[in-house]
């Protein structure tokens, strides 16, 4: 039995450190903690970007589970097994860029709550928890964020083909393709070469 491919779905998570606005001199400067990964994991927005992200693997993962199947029944066709090749690295870049793309806009949206939060409710700065060693949980105003990144309008589209990054992968059957014609030029070459040097008279005798 031959192993399927299956496309990895990974959301990337990053350290936030927002130092807010300016506000009145204070002999005490206030600090407030938020883990950025419950925001991401539990906020609607979040929710909403892991079921539309899911929707594209499903999407294409159909498209190499076809294919595979056809493999199962036939595993020596060579046409089917370089489709798969092609297939899956198209359907690798492009969902990499559509979770880069998620995460941005997630990024995106819960920084402007972020600042906007820090300078209502007169915080000097707000960290990321992962970014702190150790902090009291009255600091702690995670619940509180994801209240208000819940309040965020965001909506979530496949990106179209233009924005999706090419790479050399995407082209290997074209690749392999021009490989083999230069070695078969490249034989027929030094073929012709060789014999032109067989009947080639020896001017010194």
């Amino acid at each position: 039995m031959q192993m399927r491919l299956t496309l990895p779905l990974l959301l990337l998570l990053g350290f936030f450190i927002v130092a807010c606005e300016a506000q009145e001199q204070s002999s005490k400067t206030s600090i407030a903690v938020v883990d950025m990964a419950r925001v991401m994991r539990d906020s609607t927005p979040g929710k909403e970007g892991v079921k539309f992200l899911e929707s594209r693997q499903t999407a294409l993962q159909g498209q190499l589970d076809a294919i595979q199947d056809k493999l199962e029944k036939n595993p020596e066709d060579e046409k089917a097994m370089q489709e798969l090749q092609r297939v899956y690295a198209v359907s690798q870049q492009r969902m990499q860029a559509e979770q880069q793309n998620v995460v941005n806009i997630l990024f995106d949206t819960i920084q402007r709550t972020l600042n906007d939060y820090c300078t209502r409710e007169g915080y000097d700065v707000i960290l990321g928890s992962e970014a702190a060693a150790a902090f009291n949980q009255k600091i702690d105003i995670t619940d509180a964020v994801i209240a208000e990144v819940d309040k965020q309008k965001v909506e979530f589209k496949p990106l179209p083909e233009a924005r999706i990054p090419k790479n050399d992968e995407n082209q290997t059957g074209d690749a392999i393709k021009n490989q083999d014609d230069a070695k078969a030029s490249e034989t027929g070459d030094k073929k012709q070469t060789g014999k032109e040097n067989a009947v080639k008279p020896d001017g010194n005798k």
